[in-house]
């Protein structure tokens, strides 16, 4: 029990610290390592900050419901909830951080590009709480991964807007970075999709059959083959967008490729951690 909880909090840790890592990297799309700001780093660890409590917060939902984690993680959950919440109260301030630098840039006289693009990542916020639904069974209504057919398409658009879109609307006044923006964006929703598919297939008899999940709809051998093809696509943007950056091509995404072709139904536990380490991995290599 005590081991299955500890690796359920360090899945947290790892995919908070790749929220922060890619957000360096899509600031770093801009301009080189060496040229990111105090301000820049703040702004990435805000993001990783606030990706822990939500994947907590949504964690907490499930825990509230029968079905909604594993027994064993569930029950885990519920132990630790209070020292939990109390590390994610000391977490908000950093987590605030962001909306915090774009407040002041906003107020400051500094126009970003694509005056509608706040209500898009007010949309992306409200899809990250709202994605588990509400606590208790009946919130489970409420759960935007439980429409059928689109859990996949939930995550991918809320961290190519939260790791993406807002990085970049923040971080450059520049009418071309529209263009950026887009490009980033849809390989980061490719390269997240990508990623999310081994974790659905690894669940497809655990969700309701009613949610049609790609893994459920395509089976193992399908599941693969979309997961490659969307890291195919996410490197032809890379490749595109960023033509000097083929190690982060090959280094940054090819173990990627790897993981997801070996992807099954029953996998060890510490895959499932590689894959969301993988985003730190590419961060890394595309950032040095």
């Amino acid at each position: 029990m005590h081991a299955r909880g500890s690796r359920l909090l360090w899945s947290n840790a790892v995919i908070s610290l790749a929220a922060a890592f890619t957000v360096a990297q899509t600031l770093a799309r801009m301009h080189p390592l060496d040229s990111l700001t105090h301000t820049e780093w703040a702004f990435a660890w805000g993001i990783g900050a606030a990706t822990w409590c939500a994947y907590t917060w949504q964690r907490h939902v499930k825990s509230t419901r029968t079905t909604g984690l594993r027994p064993e993680h569930r029950d885990w959950h519920r132990s630790a909830w209070p020292t939990l919440r109390n590390v994610g109260l000391i977490f908000l301030p950093l987590a605030a951080t962001p909306v915090a630098l774009t407040l002041t840039s906003i107020g400051n006289g500094y126009r970003p590009p694509e005056a509608a693009f706040p209500l898009i990542l007010v949309l992306a916020m409200g899809i990250t709480l709202l994605y588990a639904g509400l606590p208790g069974e009946l919130g489970a209504r409420k759960a935007l991964r439980r429409i059928p057919g689109i859990k996949m398409l939930w995550i991918g658009l809320a961290w190519a807007i939260i790791t993406a879109g807002w990085p970049l609307w923040w971080g450059s006044p520049s009418p071309g970075s529209n263009v950026l923006m887009l490009t980033v964006g849809c390989e980061r929703f490719l390269t997240i999709a990508a990623l999310t598919l081994p974790f659905d297939l690894r669940d497809r008899t655990w969700d309701p059959a009613e949610m049609r999940t790609w893994p459920q709809l395509l089976g193992t051998q399908g599941t693969r083959v979309l997961a490659l093809a969307f890291l195919l696509a996410a490197a032809g943007l890379r490749w595109a967008s960023s033509p000097a950056a083929t190690d982060g091509v090959i280094l940054g995404l090819l173990p990627m490729a790897v993981a997801v072709l070996l992807a099954r139904e029953k996998q060890s536990p510490d895959h499932y951690a590689l894959l969301d380490g993988l985003l730190i991995v590419d961060a890394c290599v595309f950032l040095v």
